[in-house]
């Protein structure tokens, strides 16, 4: 059975149509070539069909940038699955872990403008952890606190305030010592956001909002079920095989700085284009490459992508990832997945190429697509990794 009433839509562009912002192309690089730059999309939509239009999916937006354009942009399904109202790259999903990316690329613009110290170690009054020392504000955004990994993120999602959690991460047994390992974190990262507050003055989505979504003009970006549903068109959750549509609140708008953004697919490729050329968005490329440069090798995550072959190691920056392609390409990644959702930016800063998707069911084979893209594109496999998991998961 298809899941999805509705036909893969694709608007495939030329590097030439795209808008006036567009880099002109240098005279020796003829059309030709741009073209072959962009054969790999003919391919690579076959494989996004695959995937859009498996019985697990709902509904599915995502899109191509290269040179810092996007080349293509793909949309299928429904925002309910059988209302027949299609996904569009104005509906809105929620963002879930991605929503990190906003935290450190603030956190980077208030280091450069000298508002936060980023080694100053996090008051004992915001978070008191139970090692020999407290950790740095970029430990903290860095995952580096020594804390088991997600340590009680059980307890938000039982309802607990998220204040009186975070007080309780005190009585947590380290793994290491502070600064000592990655561990991956939601309710101590999301202490970020009172150094970001003390700094700016203003709430942390009222911040953010001041800071990032207006002047990107990210006109459906915001915080929470409020943002989500007074959107003409905002996609619903779907939980589990049998996509059971669930609520739109979730217990993770408690921890705005970790997981609670949402947004369409449009401001989603505003938000990849402002990472790749900061300037061009009116953010100082200093405070990107900030939350971009590496603060601490992730192991854990290089061991979970050993099965692609293709990354050979990983680090965690400041909200963002960072990969190292076969050697030769750095991408800066994040992926998010919270009940019912799932999102992914991958972007290589030195290409212009991003490939950014948003979907609203309990499934992971939207995450093949980028490592599909990257194959196709610089010839580095067969780009498989969709067709491969299929054939595992019948």
């Amino acid at each position: 059975m298809i899941a999805l009433a509705l036909p893969l839509s694709v608007l495939t562009l030329a590097l030439s149509d795209v808008t006036a912002s567009s880099p002109a192309p240098e005279p020796e690089a003829p059309m030709q070539a741009v073209e072959q730059a962009l054969d790999y999309l003919d391919a690579f939509q076959l494989e996004v069909a695959d995937v859009a239009h498996h019985d697990r999916m709902v509904g599915f937006a995502a899109a191509i940038l290269e040179n810092g354009e996007p080349v293509a942009i793909y949309t299928s399904g429904e925002t309910v699955r059988g209302s027949g109202e299609a996904v569009t790259a104005d509906t809105v999903f929620r963002l879930a872990s991605v929503s990190k990316t906003f935290a450190g690329t603030m956190l980077g613009l208030l280091d450069e403008a000298g508002l936060v110290s980023l080694d100053a170690r996090v008051p004992e009054s915001v978070l008191d952890l139970s090692g020999p020392r407290q950790p740095t504000w970029r430990e903290l955004a860095s995952h580096q606190t020594g804390l088991p990994p997600n340590a009680y993120d059980n307890l938000i999602e039982a309802g607990q305030d998220a204040h009186t959690v975070r007080a309780r991460l005190t009585e947590v047994p380290l793994l290491c010592q502070t600064g000592g390992c990655y561990t991956y974190q939601n309710v101590a990262f999301d202490v970020v956001r009172d150094l970001i507050e003390d700094a700016t003055g203003q709430s942390y989505p009222d911040a953010v909002q001041t800071y990032l979504f207006d002047p990107l003009g990210m006109q459906s970006a915001g915080f929470g079920a409020e943002n989500l549903t007074r959107a003409a068109s905002f996609a619903a959750p779907h939980f589990g095989r049998r996509q059971r549509l669930g609520g739109t609140a979730t217990d993770y708008d408690t921890l705005p700085a970790a997981a609670s953004v949402s947004l369409s697919l449009n401001d989603l490729i505003i938000w990849a284009q402002a990472q790749m050329d900061p300037e061009g968005y009116g953010l100082s490329p200093q405070a990107i490459e900030r939350a971009h440069t590496p603060q601490t090798r992730s192991l854990r995550q290089t061991r979970n992508l050993r099965r692609l072959g293709r990354v050979q190691d990983t680090a965690y920056g400041l909200g963002w990832r960072i990969y190292d392609w076969q050697g030769e390409r750095t991408l800066i990644v994040h992926g998010g997945a919270l009940a019912g959702y799932g999102s992914q930016v991958v972007l290589e800063p030195e290409t212009g190429f991003a490939f950014v998707a948003l979907w609203n069911a309990d499934v992971g084979l939207p995450r093949l697509l980028w490592p599909t893209a990257m194959d196709m594109r610089t010839g580095d496999g067969p780009g498989a990794f969709v067709d491969d998991a299929i054939a595992r998961m019948r």
